[in-house]
């Protein structure tokens, strides 16, 4: 060891001995610093399981809510996917009622206990001679015979007949051949084909004004059974039912479903035209529908003290045209949005939304 050393240790020593705090310092550092990390695992510790805890709860929250609510407001938001999902509904008092799914080629009974009974049936056929295709719509049956023939097709018999679109019907044949088409394919002429047992048993349960909803499962209207106590709000004619029904499903094509609320109301099977309703497409319906708002106007009043006179009218446009701009809307979007709060429902409209658009059906006579 070099002289140097010897120095650099003796100067040491004597920096110890003049100055016994920092020495004591010297070693207490490092004790404090393991104590503030052992501090701070704990403390780290205690907050992982504080947050493990929070998320147990707010997942038990959660899943209270789900089952408390049946509404999702979330969906509410999404005005795309609000608009998608919404139908018009028609709401029956009866305890059934029929959906013919032309697409499956099947037919639905609906009961209000909520059993649900398939039939399966052969539509009609276009490409058939004299054949008409069966068409959508909101029916009802309108006539019942258990034995009817056919002044169409040189006095064919059909067993069961319940007609509830003009000519066109459930019923069963005297043979069974037709039976391996039922559930397959369109093979009639026009009627809904059933097997003669199911005909018979349909013919049992349904009385005359039973609704029948055909459709290809691109139905804007849908039917519900009506809440136990539900009533409509008076006696409607006919004229009256035609004029809400097309009030309800042009309030969702036209996009105004929100602002013009839906009217609700038990329908009268015996009151639908042997044409049917029009049930139009969800393919019609528009991918938004307007939301109704408010605009705040700041009337401001004339000072009587002070000469100056302020045009209230004047301010409060100022102040309208802000807000318009803002929510990015332009004077004929405003104009048109405040008379939405009623629609009226002119033969028109009625034409429109209310009449089925297949119109009378074409009637073939008997071949000589």
């Amino acid at each position: 060891m070099d002289s140097t050393t010897d120095n650099t240790y003796q100067e040491l020593e004597t920096d110890e001995i003049n100055h016994p705090e920092t020495a004591g310092w010297f070693y207490l550092f490092p004790v404090l610093l393991t104590i503030l990390l052992l501090t701070g695992m704990i403390q780290y510790g205690n907050a992982m399981v504080y947050k493990k805890d929070n998320q147990i709860a707010d997942s038990e929250h959660d899943l209270k809510s789900k089952h408390k609510h049946e509404i999702n407001f979330a969906a509410l938001l999404a005005n795309e996917e609000f608009s998608h999902n919404i139908r018009d509904t028609v709401y029956t008092d009866r305890d059934l009622w029929l959906e013919l799914r032309i697409d499956q080629q099947m037919l639905y009974v609906h009961y209000r206990d909520g059993k649900t009974k398939n039939y399966p049936v052969s539509s009609g056929n276009k490409f058939l001679d004299r054949g008409i295709e069966s068409r959508p719509g909101l029916f009802a049956i309108f006539r019942k015979e258990e034995i009817h023939l056919s002044s169409q097709f040189e006095n064919a018999r059909m067993n069961w007949y319940m007609p509830y679109n003009m000519g066109i019907g459930f019923h069963g044949l005297p043979n069974t051949g037709y039976y391996g088409n039922l559930g397959v394919r369109p093979s009639s002429h026009g009627c809904i084909r059933m097997r003669n047992e199911d005909a018979r048993q349909l013919f049992k349960e349904c009385d005359l004004g039973t609704i029948v909803l055909a459709h290809r499962g691109e139905t804007a209207r849908v039917v519900a059974f009506a809440p136990d106590g539900f009533k409509n709000e008076s006696e409607y004619t006919k004229e009256d039912y035609m004029k809400i029904m097309a009030y309800n499903l042009g309030a969702i094509m036209e996009g105004k479903y929100l602002i013009d609320l839906p009217k609700r109301l038990i329908i009268d099977g015996k009151i639908i035209p042997v044409s049917g309703i029009n049930v139009s497409s969800v393919s019609k319906i528009p991918e938004k529908q307007m939301l109704p708002f408010a605009i705040a106007e700041i009337d401001i009043k004339s000072d009587k003290i002070n000469s100056r006179n302020l045009n209230s009218n004047l301010a409060s446009n100022e102040t309208r045209g802000e807000f318009l701009t803002l929510l990015g809307i332009n004077d004929e979007e405003e104009e048109l949005t405040e008379n939405l709060a009623s629609i009226s429902v002119d033969a028109e409209t009625v034409k429109k939304y209310a009449h089925n658009p297949i119109g009378i059906l074409p009637y073939f006579g008997p071949k000589k």
